[in-house]
This record gives structure tokens, C-alpha cells and sequence, in this order.
């Protein structure tokens, strides 16, 4: 598989579209004046603990308080003599009190009215390697697929573990010199002596250690061994990244590219149409069928339809060969749109119990690409699939559109009907309360269809019964469901 990074450097952005076998697989975008909190380390102080849901509120200095989790809280190993003795896990209201401080590092980034989510396990990352103090682990990275490699790293991680931290050995890693592994570590653990050394320093709460910006932070989560090439459309980012690598791995340098053709990167890469289709509620399939994405506050639902697609033999046929295309469709725009949380899948009908167990495979195939945690829970006897995915980000509309004034985001918003019947409410309201002789009413163009044509008697009843001519005039500049009216 052919595998590009694309960096588009804008003005008031950078984003980052990541291509497999030339199709758009990952999308990342940073404002610049909107830096992304993740992974940051702070000084926090406890706001409230409830132990009612076995977690706490952390004040950490931004507008929103954290949530820390029991599960996010309990360092390995961690042993609690009254739990011990009671046969039972150990307790929040047991090992944090209001007022206490406590050093925590961001996983999940702020959305809506909640607060970011925090852990007390931290976790220092570098390009090859990743530092976890406190703990004792040793390994290597989940997607490392070649086993003598596994096998050599996985030596490798034991033998550079360092006393009271635990490592584990990322993909990027793949065939690289021990000594730069060994530079790495060491450079993670001097970072990790600076952050204990802030922590006694200065008021609380406050931010001990940021992570690096959003380039370099691309640059050590994509710039791995099965990447072929690293496109920039910037030449001040390309020096950035070229300075980076210098002192980081310099054998990475000829992957990095300076894109300087004079038409746009993005367009020529077929990024943009791959993003509408990402935005777009129905996604069509090359067989002619389409698929349906609805998202709620509780849980994504995705419909898979025939469509256009009427097979040439058997219905149970017909729908196999939809629902394994529609399958590897949706493990893609799952990873491009961000979607996380709870997520189920409609796929079409199949009476076969091979063929239906044939699509979850070929569903959990396909999500193995995916680099944020999926699972694929299995199919129920509705035929619904059930699958999770970690959130650690927004979804991608989430920064890319906002909600319709119209409608509020609800996709719906009331018919031209029901818009003209409260208009005509509201005319009559007004010429009860002031009396004109003459009114001009501004109108959405599609609820002045309807005012002008079968509703018009309606109008012309009101202006008899109160001595009121009333004109109404359409305007774009009207909102659908909104009227302004003028005495003339």
C-alpha cells in the first residue's frame, strides 16, 4: 500500500490528509490561533470528587474543570489497604480530597459543554519511543506487524527500560538504530525531570508541559517507516520540519518534500472532494447502493441501502457484494470523519449466517488500519453491527461547518405551510395592536410561494375584516421561518 502525508499550511490553519493507495484515510486540522490541549501536562488542584460516579473535577486553569476517572487515577500496582481488606477496588473519596494538587496530563479534548478528560498516568511521547513514569511496562506498538522486528524490539524495550519508568516501542521505530533509540529515551527522561522540578514551583493550577505544535506533533505521529512521502505546501514549514529531523533522525529527510507547483496541493491530490463526501450525510458506492451517516448526542447510526444496485443474480447475492463494499466504506469514513463513541451499523438484509459473518470480518479487517482503538462488538439478531471507537478528538464537522440557523442542526425545520399560517398569525397580531392602514411583509421566497398562492385568500379575508392592505414581498434576506413587516 502507498501511503502520503499532504501538509497544507494556510494562513489561519494547518491541516493534514493523510492518503492510502491515493484515497483520503485520516484528516487533521489546527487553527492557528486554536491550539489543541492534548497531551499537555498541568499542575491541578481538586475541585469536587463524587463518589457517586467514582470520579472527580480537576482545576487545571482552563474555562472548563477536567474530569478524572477512577481508572484514570490508579497507578499499577496500586494497593489500598481498606479496599484490600474489604474485598473491594479501591475508592476515589479514599485517595483524592477537595483542594488537593496532583500532576495530570490531557486524553481527550474538551467538546461542548463538557471539559477535557485527564489522567494521572502520564505518558511522554517521542518519534520512536514512548515513556510512561511510574510504571513497568515494557513493549512495542500493537500495529508492529513483522515479528522478527517484533521480536527484536520487544529484546530491545527490556534492555532500555529505565529504572521506575515504562516504555514501549513504537512502529516508527521499525529498523532503527539502538543509539537513536537509546538519544531518545534519554531526551524523555530529562523532559520527565523538568516536569517533577515545575511541579513544586509557581501557583496552582497551571500547565507544566505543553506538546510541541501542531507540525511537529504530525511529524512524530506520521513520518513512520511505512510512509512514502511527507508533502509540504510551505517552505517556512519545510525548514521546520527539515530542522526537526536534523536533530531527531536525519535518515527521515528524504521522505520530506517541498510541494511548489503553482495550483493548489489539496485539489491536485482530490483531498477537497474526498472532504465534501466526508461532510455529506449520504456517501454513495461505486456499485450504485449509498450510505447514510446520522450521529446524536448518544451513538452514530449508519444505514447501508441498495440503491441504484440490482444485482444480476440473487437478492441474498445482491446484498453480500453492497454490504462488503459498503463495509470497508465505512471503516474509512469513520477514521476520516473522527466519528467515536458508540456506533451502529443497518447493513442490508442476509438470511445466510455465513455471508453476514463474512461482512463483520471483512468490517474488522478494515478497521485494523484505523489508529485510534476500534472495536467491532459483532452483529446482533436484528443484523445490527455494534462497534466502538475511543474519542480523543473532535469530529471533523465539528470543525469544519456549524449548525443551520434554520434548523438548529436538527436537519429539519418546519414546512412552508406551517411558516405561512404563523405569519399570518403574526400580521394579524400586529395590525390588532396598531391599527395600519397599509402593510408591506417580507418573506422567505419559499413561504411566499405559499402565501401567494393557496393561502392568499386567507390573506385578503384579514385585510377586509380590519381595513388593512396587505402586500407581501419575498427577500432573501429574510430568514425561512422569520417575517419583517413595514407600515407603507
Amino acid at each position: 500500500m502507498t501511503k502520503e502525508a499532504l501538509m497544507d499550511a494556510g494562513m489561519g490553519e494547518v491541516r493534514l490528509a493523510v492518503l492510502e493507495d491515493g484515497e483520503l484515510a485520516e484528516f487533521y486540522i489546527e487553527k492557528r490561533d486554536d491550539e489543541s490541549i492534548l497531551g499537555n501536562i498541568y499542575r491541578g488542584r481538586v475541585e469536587r470528587v463524587l463518589p457517586g460516579m467514582q470520579s472527580a473535577f480537576i482545576d487545571i486553569g482552563l474555562s472548563k474543570n477536567a474530569f478524572l476517572y477512577i481508572k484514570d487515577l490508579l497507578p499499577e500496582g496500586h494497593k489500598n489497604k481498606r479496599a484490600q481488606k474489604a474485598g473491594e477496588p479501591p475508592r476515589i473519596q479514599d485517595l483524592l480530597k477537595a483542594g488537593q494538587e496532583l500532576t495530570v496530563q490531557v486524553v481527550k479534548e474538551m467538546s461542548g459543554h463538557k471539559g477535557p478528560r485527564v489522567t494521572t498516568l502520564i505518558s511522554l511521547p517521542g518519534r520512536f519511543s514512548v515513556l510512561l513514569p511510574g510504571r513497568n511496562t515494557a513493549g512495542i506498538s500493537k500495529r508492529m506487524d513483522d515479528s522478527e522486528e517484533r521480536k527484536r524490539l520487544k529484546e530491545l524495550a527490556n534492555s532500555l527500560k529505565p529504572e521506575g519508568a515504562g516504555l514501549i516501542i513504537r512502529t516508527a521505530a521499525k529498523h532503527v538504530p539502538i543509539e537513536w533509540l537509546r538519544d531518545e529515551i534519554d531526551a524523555l527522561l530529562k523532559k520527565w525531570d523538568m516536569i517533577l522540578e515545575q511541579q513544586s514551583k509557581g501557583v496552582v493550577p497551571r500547565c507544566l508541559y505543553r506538546e510541541p505544535d501542531f507540525v511537529i506533533h504530525m511529524i512524530r505521529e506520521h513520518l513512520s517507516p511505512d510512509l512514502n512521502r511527507f508533502i509540504v505546501n510551505d517552505r517556512d514549514v519545510w525548514k521546520q520540519i527539515i530542522g526537526f529531523l536534523d536533530s531527531t533522525s536525519p535518515g527521515s529527510k528524504p521522505k520530506v518534500e517541498y510541494f511548489d507547483k503553482d495550483y493548489d496541493m489539496f485539489e491536485y491530490y482530490h483531498v477537497e472532494s474526498a472532504l465534501n463526501q466526508a461532510l455529506a450525510r449520504k456517501v454513495f458506492l461505486k456499485s450504485g447502493g449509498y450510505i447514510v451517516f446520522d450521529t446524536t448526542e448518544a451513538l452514530t447510526v449508519i444505514d447501508v441501502n441498495s440503491g441504484k444496485y440490482v444485482g444480476r443474480t440473487s437478492l441474498e447475492k445482491t446484498a453480500l457484494k453492497i454490504n462488503k463494499e459498503a463495509a470497508e466504506m465505512i471503516a474509512r469514513q469513520i477514521r476520516v470523519r473522527d466519528i467515536s463513541g458508540i456506533i451502529i451499523i443497518d447493513f442490508i438484509d442476509m438470511k445466510d449466517e455465513c455471508h453476514r459473518e463474512e461482512v463483520v470480518a471483512v468490517l474488522k479487517e478494515a478497521v485494523k488500519q484505523d489508529r485510534t482503538q476500534t472495536v467491532v462488538v459483532g452483529m446482533t439478531g436484528l443484523g445490527l453491527v455494534e462497534m466502538t471507537r475511543k474519542k480523543i478528538r473532535q469530529p471533523l464537522a465539528s470543525y469544519m461547518t456549524i449548525d443551520c440557523r434554520c434548523c438548529g442542526g436538527s436537519g429539519r425545520h418546519l414546512s412552508p405551510g406551517i411558516v405561512a399560517r404563523r405569519v399570518e398569525k403574526r400580521i394579524m397580531g400586529y395590525i390588532l395592536q396598531n391599527r395600519p392602514d397599509s402593510l408591506e411583509i417580507l418573506v422567505h421566497p419559499d413561504v411566499h410561494r405559499v402565501l401567494s398562492g393557496h393561502e392568499r385568500k386567507n390573506l385578503e379575508r384579514i385585510g377586509v375584516n380590519y381595513s388593512c392592505s396587505i402586500q407581501i414581498t419575498p427577500s432573501t434576506d429574510v430568514d425561512y421561518g422569520d417575517i419583517r413587516i413595514k407600515e407603507v
